[in-house]
């Protein structure tokens, strides 16, 4: 299914449900209800409901096992849709890669940064403010990017020109295990996206602000 459909993005506004899909991803085989509900520490009543919304929303498959015997009523099984089964292979790939970035986590921060800013030199700018460039390249990353100006953004590092908050990290867990690489990369291409618009040093990204969340600062005025 396509990110673009309103349905995923419904479903998915919901942390407790980006939890559970996480959840599925990771799994090595279907589950039901009430084991993810003792996976993810949710309340069994709670997670039925958000399971609803994600099988509706075709971002997890639902199938009924038959009970031994032939009594009793059929347990469900879920698991996540094709899709987020290809995510999960992609977040191997990069969990491999990463390793072959150096030996220690400096060495792997500074190749990575340099592998990101070479990257992102590559790309095409879009026009327009430095913002909105930051927003729209959140979302090509797989990102749900929300801005946050002014006295307003949330977190000590906010500085005048704002934040964008990034939620519903693609790779959470390859960012959990190796954020000197995967963190990293993403200072890259906000670097070279800076230096593009002529404002170098005006992007910086924190990590894990708070759960599931990362945050971009900006410095001054970036319209």
């Amino acid at each position: 299914m396509e990110s673009s459909d309103p349905g995923v993005h419904k479903a998915l506004a919901v942390p407790a449900r980006r939890v559970l899909l996480a959840a599925l991803t990771d799994a090595a085989e279907p589950l039901d209800n009430r084991q993810l509900a003792g996976l993810v520490g949710q309340h069994l009543t709670t997670v039925r409901h958000h399971l609803t919304a994600l099988v509706e929303a075709g971002l997890v498959e639902v199938r009924q096992e038959e009970p031994n015997g032939g009594r009793g009523r059929p347990r469900l099984l879920y698991a996540a849709a094709p899709a987020r089964e290809q995510l999960a292979a992609y977040r191997t790939l990069v969990e491999v890669l990463a390793l072959g970035f150096g030996a220690s986590r400096d060495e792997r921060s500074v190749r990575a940064g340099e592998a990101g800013r070479i990257w992102g030199a590559a790309e095409q700018g879009t026009g327009g403010s430095l913002t909105g460039q930051v927003l729209a390249a959140a979302k090509r990353w797989g990102f749900e990017p929300e801005l946050r100006t002014g006295a307003g953004s949330k977190g000590s590092q906010a500085s005048d020109g704002g934040e964008v908050l990034l939620h519903g990290c693609p790779f959470q867990h390859n960012a959990e295990r190796h954020p000197e690489v995967v963190c990293s990369v993403h200072q890259g291409l906000l670097d070279a996206m800076a230096e593009r618009a002529g404002q170098p040093g005006t992007l910086r990204l924190h990590p894990f602000v708070g759960p599931g969340i990362c945050s971009i600062s900006m410095a001054g005025h970036l319209d």
